[in-house]
């Protein structure tokens, strides 16, 4: 996140999010709970959240710190995943 103010969902990832039994926070997830760097993603995954307990928060609505979040993840975002997520700014 780039400041405290979001709105989350609450989701769980499907098994295939899954690399070395966590998903990183910062990856953008689909309505599915599966990783969707496309324009099916939702939200940003808020927290890591590993495979024994495969609930999590994405965040549909807020800031993102776009370094922090790929840096993490290891994910670059795309410009469609970025455009399909409406209500989150990327800084």
């Amino acid at each position: 996140l780039y400041n405290s103010e979001y709105v989350g969902k609450a989701i769980t990832l499907d098994s295939a999010a899954f690399t070395e039994e966590v998903c990183k926070a910062g990856t953008p997830i689909s309505a599915a709970g599966a990783i969707a760097n496309s324009a099916s993603a939702m939200g940003i995954l808020l927290h890591d959240v590993y495979m024994e307990r495969p609930q999590g928060t994405i965040v549909i609505g807020g800031y993102i710190n776009t370094e922090a979040a790929q840096e993490h993840s290891g994910v670059t975002v795309a410009e469609a995943a970025m455009t399909a997520m409406k209500n989150v700014v990327f800084c």
